[in-house]
């Protein structure tokens, strides 16, 4: 019975994981059709590291320069735009 169960946890998962490949395929084709020119918002990626990202399809589009990593970690009031 037991044996069961955990092939049901294991058909469960990889139907999730094949699922979440299906969807990151999709964000990719999404991604690669925007132009990238509706603006740029700054935020950490997931290793927290100061990137760059289009404010339309949150693609990674790269480091930020020392301004504007400096200017993202000033407290709200302070920051330039």
């Amino acid at each position: 019975m037991e044996s069961n169960d955990n092939q049901d946890i294991l058909k469960t998962v990889n139907n999730i994981e094949n699922k979440l490949k299906q969807l990151e395929k999709e964000k990719e084709i999404i991604q690669e059709k925007c132009t990238h020119t509706k603006g740029v918002i700054i935020n950490f990626d997931e290793k927290r590291s100061i990137k760059k990202y289009c404010s339309e399809c949150k693609k990674e589009l790269g480091y930020t320069t020392k301004e504007e990593e400096q200017n993202f970690l000033k407290p709200r009031g302070e920051q330039h735009t």
